[in-house]
């Protein structure tokens, strides 16, 4: 059986912590990002027909 308190073993689980850390972190700024760039988008074109509607 794996020592947990093995130096090494310890090392190695930190590294793997981290970069799944990393990774998802990631991954969730970038869903975040997508989100608001739909939701920007969107009222963008909304403001966008609102002014439309103003010049006629």
């Amino acid at each position: 059986m794996i020592d947990l308190s093995n130096p090494i073993v310890l090392i190695v689980g930190g590294v793997v912590l981290l970069a799944l850390l990393y990774f998802w972190n990631k991954s969730n700024a970038s869903k975040l990002r997508n989100r608001r760039n739909k939701s920007f988008r969107s009222s963008y074109y909304e403001r966008k027909k609102e002014r439309e509607k103003e010049k006629e």
